[in-house]
């Protein structure tokens, strides 16, 4: 049987969650997801929550928060997820585009800082396959930071929970997820005013205009019973990495860190010293399924040449990530590694 790249871990608990909220006849946006979202509050420490149907609703209702039109820029990476980009398109708003430090995942500080013009209205940040991004300094801007902890929900950098110091947190809980309510996202921020404006934007009533950007109840129902095993969630991803780091360790190939066990291991990435038809034949043959996670970098989908972004696209045609989820086995573990360590 092929091992799928990734896959999401229900379990009997998330199924009688969702069960009982159907039974209950418990289907648009109520308790259970006021519940799911003061749960994800109260462990990173910000005041508000708001929960969305996507991770582009979320930058979505953020920029509508943040009055971005026309003549406005946002800062972010071109080597990251699409949903920043495809939201500011809906606002007319313009990308500034960041390429990644050589050999890193995230751009580096400076390059940040040297993007920010008087157009700049928000910068967004985030935590690739659960390895932390860090940008000391960015707090003293005064330009609002988003910063995506998507992967890396539920960890700590500097002993503080990611996503406490900025100005807006976001969150996706799609199928790949450190944990999923089958789709959707969330917003955090310490801002009453801006929350009160995406709360209005997102809809859950008809007394404003809005978008229809809420989640279910059962949805909620599903994203708490989540919650409430993230440490054995991750305590597994980190299980799990630690034998590929061991595998990885033998051969030509590199991961972009060292194996730590503050990070979440939402994928595992590995940048194979090869060619890319090497790579997909050997995994082929092996039946296990590898991706390319960011085969399209946001440089790309904008239409422009990588020659500005020289790292963002190497890591768009290098990068690969062989499959790390808790649901996986022990002899599907050991069949990974064990062909890790043996692609030379």
């Amino acid at each position: 049987m092929k091992i799928v790249s990734n896959r999401p871990t229900i379990t009997r608990k998330e199924l009688e969650a969702v069960l009982d909220s159907l039974i209950n006849d418990e289907l648009a946006a109520g308790e259970s997801v006021k519940n799911f979202e003061n749960g994800i509050a109260k462990m990173i420490g910000l005041k508000y929550s708001l929960s969305t149907s996507s991770l582009t609703a979320a930058y979505h209702l953020i920029f509508k928060a943040l009055e971005i039109g026309d003549s406005d820029e946002v800062i972010m990476p071109s080597f990251f997820s699409q949903a920043p980009l495809s939201a500011l398109s809906m606002t007319g708003g313009k990308a500034v585009l960041v390429d990644n430090e050589k050999d890193s995942l995230f751009p580096s500080f400076d390059d940040i800082k040297g993007k920010i013009s008087e157009k700049t209205r928000a910068i967004v940040i985030g935590h690739l396959f659960g390895f932390h991004a860090r940008y000391q300094g960015l707090e003293e801007i005064t330009v609002p930071v988003i910063e995506d902890i998507s992967h890396a929900i539920g960890t700590e950098i500097d002993e503080i929970p990611a996503g406490k110091n900025a100005a807006f947190t976001v969150m996706s809980f799609d199928p790949a997820g450190i944990i999923t309510t089958g789709n959707g996202g969330m917003i955090l921020t310490n801002n009453s005013r801006h929350y009160s404006t995406m709360k209005d934007f997102r809809g859950n009533g008809d007394r404003h205009l809005h978008y229809d950007y809420a989640i279910t109840d059962f949805q909620g129902a599903m994203g708490s019973s989540q919650l409430a095993k993230l440490p054995d969630l991750i305590s597994r991803r980190r299980e799990i990495a630690r034998i590929y780091h061991e595998s990885v360790r033998i051969t030509p190939h590199k991961t972009p860190y060292q194996f730590s066990d503050r990070f979440a291991y939402q994928s595992f990435p590995v940048l194979f010293n090869v060619s890319n038809e090497k790579i997909e034949s050997y995994w082929r043959k092996s039946r296990i399924e590898v991706a390319r996670p960011i085969e399209f970098p946001l440089h790309a989908l904008l239409g422009l040449g990588g020659g500005d972004y020289p790292n963002a696209e190497r890591l768009s045609k290098k990068l690969f990530t062989v499959p790390l989820y808790p649901t996986l086995s022990r002899r599907d573990i050991d069949k990974i590694s064990k062909n890790i360590g043996g692609f030379i």
